[in-house]
């Protein structure tokens, strides 16, 4: 677990901390959210890729990875929050900067990790292409009518880069 300050501490989640990823998951987007039920879905299925930062027992900012079936190469930012009360003091970006580093050794066959974000959050927008995300596609209805979202991809240090 990487430490940032003495204060932050990131790595995979806990199963006592899921409720708290679910209210942090309420307290970051307008409905419909993922509810606490897919948080303990993700950490039985996928728990080296469900990474939080905590400090002491608070927990900060949570990301959820998910491979793909079809190709072992890729991997899906499913889901990624910071607190809105901490929004703004890096701590989402030293997250992702934390389990990106650690991606090689966690999914060694990983090279390309790819997200949906909205494309009038400039803030998320700036944090990924910090991070090396660029845009690959646009979708207007990713979600249904109405929820467009822009598809970015990072290469990450997997052994196939």
């Amino acid at each position: 677990m990487a430490e940032l300050s003495g204060e932050l501490s990131f790595g995979p989640v806990l199963k006592q901390e899921l409720a708290a990823v679910a209210a942090l998951e309420e307290a970051a987007f307008p409905p419909p959210v993922y509810p606490v039920f897919f948080f303990r879905q993700a950490y039985d299925l996928w728990p080296q890729l469900f990474w939080v930062a905590r400090r002491g027992d608070e927990i900060l900012a949570y990301l959820i990875c998910g491979p793909e079936l079809s190709n072992r190469q890729r991997l899906s930012l499913m889901s990624f929050a910071v607190d809105p009360k901490t929004q703004g003091q890096g701590i989402g970006k030293a997250l992702l900067q934390a389990f990106m580093q650690q991606l090689p050794e966690i999914a060694p066959d990983v090279s390309q990790l790819w997200l949906t974000a909205d494309p009038d959050n400039a803030a998320a927008l700036r944090l990924y292409q910090q991070h090396g995300f660029v845009q690959t596609a646009e979708e207007p209805d990713y979600y249904g009518s109405g929820y467009r979202r822009l598809v970015l991809t990072a290469q990450t240090g997997g052994k196939n880069c």
